[in-house]
């Protein structure tokens, strides 16, 4: 989207209004039961809040930095989210893992090293707004498979809808930003590409809330983190292939770095799924 000419503040702005219309549909057509406890709702809308706060910190990052790089770091969140399911929620950590999470941790480390002009090794600065992120989202996650014990998932998603509306609206609703993103609209290919990107991270939404409601929720996400491989396989033959502007680097090296990186946070959150 940035690529294309949408600012990051004007997309927030976007996904909050897309909430805030999810929310209310939901409720429209299945409202929230009379008897539901506010500490209930209020923990909904916390894991809404968290999302809604993690999210620029995100999206900065991808403006500025390869998403080749961006996906196997932050996707390897739940190695933080299994963390804090032991701790919090009591679930156990098996050898398996311990070495699960040490061959994540080790390709998240992996994939943030780019070499300088002057030819030294470096973690770029951008990254760790994006370990700040991935700390929020996996308290997020934890909390919200407190929630979805005492909520169905439409209910859980409009709740976390609604609380990411409530930091996105107002963080972003500025008449210069809605301007921006009216104009951005108006092209018929900008408008196409940014409903077919909020389908499918509206689906995406609904289908993890479902997934966590379901089954325990370090095995949801250690599953749901294959999407590096996706990211790094779609944005390579993107860079090449096309006329998008993903400004990605294909060079043999840096290609052979970012898919051992890639591979290791996989192979250590697909063992997290079998542990």
């Amino acid at each position: 989207m940035t690529g294309l000419g949408l600012r990051v503040r004007g997309f927030l702005l976007f996904i909050g209004f897309q909430g805030l219309t999810m929310a209310l549909v939901i409720w429209a057509l299945n409202p929230l039961p009379e008897t539901l406890e506010a500490r209930t709702v209020a923990r909904g809308l916390a894991v809404g809040v968290m999302w809604g706060a993690g999210a620029p910190l995100i999206l900065w990052t991808l403006s500025r930095e390869e998403v080749s790089r961006v996906a196997p770091i932050f996707q390897s969140y739940p190695l933080l989210v299994v963390i804090f399911a032991v701790i919090l929620l009591g679930e156990s950590l098996s050898v398996l893992e311990s070495v699960a999470a040490a061959l994540a941790i080790g390709g998240a480390l992996l994939a943030g090293v780019k070499r300088s002009d002057g030819g030294r090794l470096h973690l770029t600065s951008a990254l760790a707004y994006l370990g700040v992120a991935m700390v929020i989202v996996a308290l997020a996650q934890v909390l919200l498979k407190t929630v979805t014990d005492d909520l169905s998932f439409w209910h859980a998603t409009a709740l976390r809808s609604a609380g990411m509306a409530a930091v996105l609206i107002p963080m972003n609703l500025r008449p210069v930003i809605a301007r921006d993103l009216e104009q951005f609209m108006r092209a018929p290919r900008a408008s196409l590409a940014l409903a077919i990107d909020a389908g499918a991270a509206a689906t995406a939404m609904i289908l993890i809330t479902f997934a966590i409601s379901a089954g325990p929720v370090s095995l949801v996400n250690a599953v749901a983190s294959a999407s590096p491989l996706f990211v790094f396989f779609g944005s390579v033959l993107l860079a090449h292939r096309t006329m998008l502007p993903l400004d990605e680097t294909i060079t043999r090296g840096v290609l052979t770095q970012k898919l051992l990186a890639t591979s290791l946070v996989v192979a250590g959150l697909g063992l997290l799924a079998f542990g």
